[in-house]
């Protein structure tokens, strides 16, 4: 790896009622190239992640970061999307330009509306992320991984406790984050309990499971490591590394998770780390670029 995020800006997730796509991303891009002091004009590269699927009409968005500032016209401006990876893939595609040496300054920007559709639209659309032909068009994205929790509890036991933890540990998250979208500390007993308030969705998976419906929007300024050093701040990529895998769950394992596994496998080796050393990076305050590298 060979770059550092040097500027970030992050709108608060919920319904933006008054905001549109375009104006999401000019927010966000216009505050990330401020935090990083970089000069539009200074950009090499623009990515845009977004699913979008059919949540709003207006398609394209890769442009309509130009939209931020008039010096941002004619630069190279692509849109990535790879269903729930698309921001990590298109911060990969960033450092991907970065480290073929093809741009020095890389501005990333994520942008979802999904509240403009409407309940039974925001299913469909989401369904396309999976694999159609499987499901016969009939299966919700939510019975889909209702589906793999129902495989994961076969092989493995009841883990309805284990999702109760991980739902009422997100939900505290959240209240320390004032970007979350939900910022309430529901509890470990309210999560684990089917109510009124917290029916099942699917198969084994509550309400408190599922995500909610969104928008939002985030911007990173990216930097080679020799330019990072005259800027403020810098966050170097020790390794990035990114797999995808078969489509169809009937061509793999679902609750194998042979992808991540590889993923983070290839990612540490890179780095020259193992996950014990993850540990060590919790104990310390910083580390300068150099220090990294």
């Amino acid at each position: 790896m060979s770059a550092c995020i040097v500027g970030w800006d992050h709108l608060k997730f919920g319904k933006h009622s008054d905001a549109t796509v375009e104006s999401m991303i000019a927010a966000v891009a216009k505050g990330a190239l401020a935090d990083a002091g970089v000069a539009a004009r200074d950009v090499d590269a623009i990515f845009v992640g977004t699913f979008n699927g059919g949540f709003v009409e207006q398609d394209f968005p890769a442009s309509l970061v130009l939209q931020a500032d008039d010096a941002l016209r004619f630069k190279p401006a692509t849109r990535v999307e790879n269903a729930c990876a698309t921001g990590s893939a298109a911060i990969h595609q960033g450092l991907n330009a970065i480290g073929a040496g093809k741009a020095r300054v890389v501005l990333v920007v994520g942008v979802e509306k999904m509240t403009e559709a409407g309940g039974d639209e925001i299913g469909r659309i989401l369904t396309k992320a999976s694999y159609l032909a499987e499901g016969g068009g009939e299966a919700s994205f939510t019975d889909i991984f209702a589906g793999i929790a129902n495989r994961y509890f076969q092989v493995h036991g009841d883990k309805s406790d284990a999702l109760a933890r991980i739902a009422a540990k997100n939900h505290r998250n959240g209240c320390d984050n004032p970007l979350a979208h939900m910022q309430r500390d529901l509890g470990f007993e309210f999560c684990r309990t089917v109510s009124d308030k917290n029916p099942v969705v699917s198969g084994p998976l509550r309400r408190t499971d599922c995500s909610l419906v969104s928008d939002g929007a985030a911007a990173i300024v990216l930097a080679d490591v020799d330019a990072a050093l005259a800027f403020d701040k810098a966050v170097y990529f020790r390794a990035a590394r990114q797999v995808n895998d078969f489509l169809p769950l009937a061509k793999r394992d679902a609750i194998a998770f042979e992808g991540p596994a590889l993923a983070w496998r290839k990612a540490l080796e890179d780095a020259r780390l193992t996950l014990d050393d993850l540990s060590v990076v919790e104990t310390h305050d910083c580390f300068t670029i150099a220090e990294l590298i």
